[in-house]
């Protein structure tokens, strides 16, 4: 079956094919259609063209997000998760002494602050 134009009737005139640009001119009306419905967008999908609903941007929201030109919808990587630093190891504290235990205990806070966990004096 072939055609000599982009828009035709088929099956008796039951389905029109609009191959070309439909445009419908100020004053004119559609009938046919539900007394006061608006076309209904579909739900985008993987398979389904069609709008996306968002929540405004809260004040932690960071990432923007941009669409190509063919619809698809892509947010930057985020960025890679710092590395947290190790102290050096503290041994357990044997002392018997309370003298003895502050020593290992500011022997514990130098190492902290030496890897950057804590704050130097």
């Amino acid at each position: 079956m072939s055609y000599n134009g982009k828009n035709y009737a088929e099956q008796g005139g039951d389905k029109w094919v609009i191959g070309g640009t439909l445009e419908i001119k100020e004053g004119a009306t559609v009938t046919g259609l539900p007394e006061g419905e608006a076309y209904s967008l579909p739900v985008a999908s993987a398979s389904v063209l069609g709008g996306v609903k968002a929540a405004a941007k809260g004040s932690g929201d960071t990432v923007p997000v941009k669409v190509d030109s063919a619809g698809n919808l892509y947010v930057p990587t985020y960025p890679s998760v710092p590395t947290i630093p190790k102290a050096a190891n503290q041994t357990d504290s044997v002392a018997t002494e309370v003298a003895a235990l502050v020593t290992d205990f500011n022997g514990l806070l130098a190492k902290l602050k030496a890897a950057g966990l804590m704050t130097a004096d």
